[in-house]
């Protein structure tokens, strides 16, 4: 009951927060040029991937740790500090060079302002992890509300004034900021804030793992970044940007829920040596039949969505939109292989999924010749999608997993998306080129949307059961 009380509070507080996210990216489509987001996102890039060995796996060893002592906690923060703190100087001295090697000043302005969230964050991630493993998303939701709404007036009131990219930089240190003032109104009781220097050696043990595998996650979501600010400039890294929040508009709705609870709920069941298998198959069953459709519909209808939410100037983001589509569509239905290996304590073998994958697109990107930003993200759908025989292997051999069980996961949803597919196929050839671009959504919106949600009943998909008990329970109540 608890857990899902946690989810339902999750659910809605993060998408609230990602819906005032998501309206600040529609307000600075028109305040801010390609090249200027482009110059943040790579700026954004080098600093999450310093943020793993910020965190150095503390969060997670914090919310999946069975006997959590106040000496086992202390440490911890310690841990998180002199990371954090280490990595902020480190970030700070080496911003003139980055900026020097893709000859953008910018990207070294921005990386100094950010250093200072490093200053704040491990006092915020620390509550934080503390309040997800007792599954207080409550507290957790008014913190992350307070602290949106001071990165969203920071960063529209900021890019008014002509602050271009450093607004984004500034906001961000805005946010963590406003959400640790928050969080010492909720510190769980009996928590020390005084971190210790010593009994480093469980928190290390396991965060050494999973820095690595987070590590190796990071630098693969990083290449595309990294690759085409090099090989294509800043504009072009601005449209990838844009095309890739778009796509990810699923991931940034139902990722929050997840991502809060996967690891402590996972971990709990595994300290109970309950089977995995059937909570591992009924979440990519939901996910998959949630996500797989909205992807039909965004690839299909990239232009008319862009000119609606971004303006013309995002034209260009188009033609990659259905590439990455295709991309995210094949990675949802293996969104939780790296939850489980750090909930069971596998977190270097977490690191095996995603270092084959960066491997994968460097490869392919080197082999495929690819000099263009279509040519590149080419290269990485086609990675991905080969990638994802090695998270097959992991399910089966951690999750107890047969390719029964996989194809059963997936077929109730795969039945349902070929219906949307076929709709949103023909709703793409009936529409004229000539009518506006919000009839055409709210037309496709309405039209894809009864089909799956039809779909779902005439194939009596699981997830139909989920949402019938909870309207079961309004009317009882």
């Amino acid at each position: 009951m608890q857990l899902r009380r946690a989810l339902f509070i999750t659910f809605f507080s993060s998408n609230a927060a990602n819906a005032v996210q998501f309206a600040v990216v529609v307000v600075l489509s028109r305040l801010l040029t390609p090249a200027e987001v482009g110059i943040y996102s790579i700026t954004a890039v080098f600093v999450a991937i310093t943020i793993v060995f910020r965190d150095f796996g503390v969060s997670t060893y914090l919310q999946r740790e069975k006997d959590l002592t106040p000496e086992k906690t202390r440490s911890a923060l310690g841990l998180l500090i002199t990371s954090s703190w280490m990595l902020a100087a480190f970030l700070y001295f080496s911003s003139d060079y980055v900026a020097a090697y893709y000859a953008q000043p910018g990207i070294g302005r921005a990386l100094r302002v950010l250093t200072l969230s490093f200053l704040i964050v491990p006092f915020a991630s620390f509550v934080s992890s503390l309040l997800a493993r007792e599954l207080q998303a409550g507290k957790a939701a008014i913190a992350t509300g307070l602290g949106t709404i001071a990165y969203a007036a920071t960063c529209i009131t900021m890019a008014y004034m002509g602050f271009s990219y450093m607004s984004l930089a500034w906001a961000n240190v805005a946010n963590l900021a406003v959400t640790l003032l928050v969080y010492t109104k909720f510190i769980p009781a009996g928590t020390s804030f005084k971190p210790s220097f010593k009994g480093w050696r469980a928190p290390a043990q396991y965060g050494g793992g999973a820095v690595l595998g987070t590590l190796v996650d990071r630098l693969n979501y990083a290449i595309p970044d990294l690759v085409i600010g090099k090989i294509s400039g800043t504009t072009a890294v601005g449209l990838y940007s844009r095309a890739g929040g778009l796509v990810g508009l699923f991931q940034q709705v139902i990722g929050p829920m997840v991502n809060y609870s996967a690891v402590p709920f996972i971990a709990s069941n595994h300290h109970k040596n309950n089977p995995l298998t059937p909570l591992i198959s009924k979440a990519i069953s939901y996910l998959t039949c949630l996500a797989w459709p909205a992807y039909i519909v965004i690839g299909l209808f990239s232009e008319p969505i862009i000119k609606v939410l971004y303006g013309a100037q995002w034209i260009s983001a188009a033609p990659i939109v259905l590439l990455l589509c295709i991309q995210a569509a094949v990675r949802t239905g293996f969104s939780l292989v790296q939850p489980l290996l750090l909930a069971i304590g596998k977190p270097y073998i977490s690191a095996i999924t995603s270092g084959s994958t960066a491997i994968a697109r460097l490869a392919l990107i080197f082999l495929l010749g690819s000099t263009d930003l279509y040519d590149i993200v080419v290269a990485i759908c086609i990675a991905d999608c080969l990638s994802a025989f090695i998270s097959v292997w992991v399910l089966v051999v951690y999750a107890d997993y047969s390719l029964k069980d996989l194809f059963l996961a997936h077929w109730g949803s795969l039945k349902v998306t070929v219906v949307v597919l076929v709709a949103g196929l023909a709703m793409h050839e009936m529409i004229p080129a000539s009518l506006p671009s919000y009839v055409t959504i709210l037309a496709v919106s309405a039209v894809c949307g009864t089909v799956w949600l039809s779909s779902i009943y005439y194939f009596n998909h699981a997830i139909k059961d989920e949402w019938g008990d909870k309207i079961k329970k309004i009317k009882l109540t």
